[in-house]
């Protein structure tokens, strides 16, 4: 298992504090806004490099927001899609996360109802309740479409990129939906299930067709993630690992040794089915010592949960060397 982070802000500083805690691989969080040609990529992998670090994680982007919806623009997205697949490639880019939520909020319909809620010692953490999802002002134009048609959406997709994927050695890793919810604000979400996710997964049974496992996404829907993390052995891109308190309806965001699951259990699992990717923590509670608002990606808890996470991954590792795994 290779542990990595995201560096909010990614300024020097934060990225030498990684190569500090001993992160070798960057991921780059947000490629939405970048222009289409490779030079901008080979400007991210050489400052990257410069630190110490070597990219080899790309988050959020390129954009599909036409292609999840069938809107007006969804080939030229694909053929942009399929065009930044290649230059990720020749970069030594492994795995693209993306979503298939409808983009019409700030974090393609992530939701959380209070960002203010508390944790141990009186952290500031993030919450859902579904009872207070009404109160929120998440007014968007976007029109619905039916649930078969974005699946239709999704086997399109995918049927054009993996093959462009497969050919750049990239492998996309879709994230699940979050909240697990088959609808919100009046828009369909097809991946929030493990059902889905069996489904997506036999769309194409190419390693390329793979799968971000968020751990707190299956936890809020209750599941037994150990079990999950052997259900779909080798078609696991890349690993989040967060915890909760709660359940789907009502929940909140824990630091990874405060939360309700056994993520030693977990990491045992990741081993037995020889997990070798990379693996970040994902939102954490923001400490006394940072300031500014709450988005889950302050550092002083990242730096927290990634020593936590190495803790996890190294007695999981020498017990499965122990017992011949």
């Amino acid at each position: 298992m290779r542990l990595t982070l995201v560096a909010n802000p990614p300024d020097d500083t934060n990225l030498r504090v990684l190569r500090q805690l001993g992160v070798e691989e960057a991921v780059h969080y947000d490629m939405t806004g970048l222009p289409e040609d490779g030079a901008a990529l080979d400007a991210i992998a050489a400052r990257y490099r410069d630190i110490g670090l070597k990219w080899t994680i790309a988050e959020s982007g390129p954009p599909i927001d036409r292609i999840v919806m069938g809107k007006d623009g969804w080939q030229d997205q694909t053929e942009r899609y399929k065009r930044t697949l290649g230059h990720l490639g020749r970069l030594g880019v492994e795995v693209v996360a993306y979503n298939f939520m409808p983009q019409v909020f700030d974090d393609a319909m992530v939701v959380r109802t209070a960002m203010d809620r508390q944790t141990r010692g009186g952290a500031l953490t993030s919450g859902f309740r579904m009872a207070d999802l009404a109160a929120l002002d998440l007014h968007h134009d976007e029109e619905p479409i039916p649930r078969d048609r974005m699946w239709d959406n999704l086997e399109r997709f995918l049927h054009d990129v993996v093959p462009a994927a497969e050919a750049a050695d990239v492998r996309l890793a879709l994230h699940p939906d979050d909240p697990p919810l088959p609808e919100m604000c009046g828009l369909q979400r097809i991946a929030g299930s493990v059902e889905d996710f069996d489904r997506i997964l036999g769309i194409s049974s190419s390693p390329a067709n793979a799968m971000t496992f968020c751990m707190g996404c299956f936890a809020e829907a209750g599941h037994d993630i150990p079990a999950l993390v052997r259900r779909w052995q080798g078609r696991i891109g890349f690993v989040h690992v967060r915890d909760i308190r709660g359940s789907w309806d009502d929940f909140i965001e824990t630091f990874p040794d405060d939360g309700q699951t056994d993520l030693f259990a977990v990491f045992r699992a990741l081993v037995e089915t020889g997990y070798d990717g990379p693996i970040r923590s994902d939102h954490a509670p923001l400490l006394a010592c940072d300031d500014g608002a709450n988005d889950g990606y302050a550092m002083s808890g990242h730096i927290f949960a990634l020593g936590y996470l190495r803790g996890l991954a190294d007695a999981a590792v020498r017990e499965g060397q122990g017992t011949g795994v």
